[in-house]
């Protein structure tokens, strides 16, 4: 592992792997949430609830 470990993967790892999905071609979204627990459904689900939801409705085709 390299860099500082938040949740599942350091930042270092989440900058790599976007940058292998950006060359691939590939559309990512990331939202870096620091503080949160590694398990933020359960810990804090209405904030999972809202980005996920936001995530969500940027998947949805425009009317």
């Amino acid at each position: 592992m390299t860099g500082n470990p938040l949740g599942a993967l350091s930042d270092e790892q989440a900058a790599q792997a976007w940058r292998l999905m950006e060359a691939a071609g590939v559309k990512a979204d990331y939202e870096s949430v620091p503080e949160a627990s590694h398990m933020m459904h359960q810990s804090d689900p209405a904030r999972y609830a809202e980005i996920f939801t936001r995530w969500a409705a940027a998947l949805a085709p425009a009317p």
